[in-house]
């Protein structure tokens, strides 16, 4: 018997965009070519930027709307595509019947509890004057256990990103974000503090995690990671048998 309810099957995650038209890679959740599995998206319209980073729920049921859309359409779990929207985490989870995953800061209480105790997790965000610790407690993270470093220097991010721009000149920006590492490594070692890890916030950076990791010298880890990571549990796998032992047989 196959059940139905839905006008169209198969999409694993739902994800929720702010209402722009700026540039995405591949490696942006806002990209659908970023997953091996599908996904379907929703624009959050009338939404105002500022209401994330001010921890503002005047318009949070837009958000819980466009989530309740995507769960209509039969979706596995629905993710947010900016990290600020861990301020919305409990709310919106609590009207959906599905998971809902808000921000890849919800990772960094995680990891920390496999890393040594004295580690720091860097995190990566557009601009660290919109991040706060409002942000940052509303997804589990101790704030003293972060190192924060942002774009709010580049140029090509803020004309991009913040200022809603069209066109992106991929080199720049990621000659801006290997700037950024470069400033999280050298106050990591001023401070002398160990980067077990480091979140990229921001969703548009992304695709240059390979840059990240190479200049940081740790594992990375974002919302793609966290979507990654809960679609793996709704994915079919089986484990032949690929190897047998004959220890033990009888005889």
């Amino acid at each position: 018997m196959v059940r139905g309810g839905f006008a169209t099957y198969g999409n694993v995650a739902g994800i929720l965009m702010l209402d722009s038209r700026i540039p995405r890679l591949p490696g942006d959740p806002g990209h659908s070519q970023t997953f091996p599995f599908p996904v379907v998206h929703a624009v959050v319209r009338g939404l105002p930027f500022k209401d994330l980073v001010e921890a503002s729920h005047d318009n949070i049921g837009l958000a819980i709307e466009a989530a309740r859309g995507l769960e209509s359409e039969g979706v596995s779990f629905v993710a947010a595509d900016c990290g600020l929207f861990s301020i919305f985490q409990e709310k919106i989870a609590r009207e959906l019947s599905v998971p809902f995953l808000g921000s890849s800061l919800s990772l960094i209480p995680f990891i920390l509890s496999f890393l040594p105790p004295h580690s720091r997790i860097g995190v990566l965000t557009g601009h660290t004057g919109l991040l706060s610790e409002t942000h940052l407690r509303a997804a589990g993270a101790d704030p003293s256990r972060i190192v924060l470093v942002g774009m709010e220097d580049s140029a090509e991010f803020k004309r991009v990103v913040i200022d809603r721009g069209e066109e992106l000149d991929g080199e720049a920006l990621r000659r801006d974000i290997r700037s950024s590492c470069l400033v999280l490594t050298e106050r990591a070692k001023a401070e002398k503090l160990h980067i077990g890890a480091v979140i990229i916030e921001c969703t548009n950076l992304i695709p240059y995690r390979e840059e990240v990791q190479d200049l940081v010298g740790a594992p990375v880890y974002d919302l793609v990671s966290l979507i990654e990571l809960f679609a793996s549990g709704f994915a079919a796998r089986r484990f032949p048998e690929s190897h047998r032992s004959f220890r033990g047989r009888r005889e």
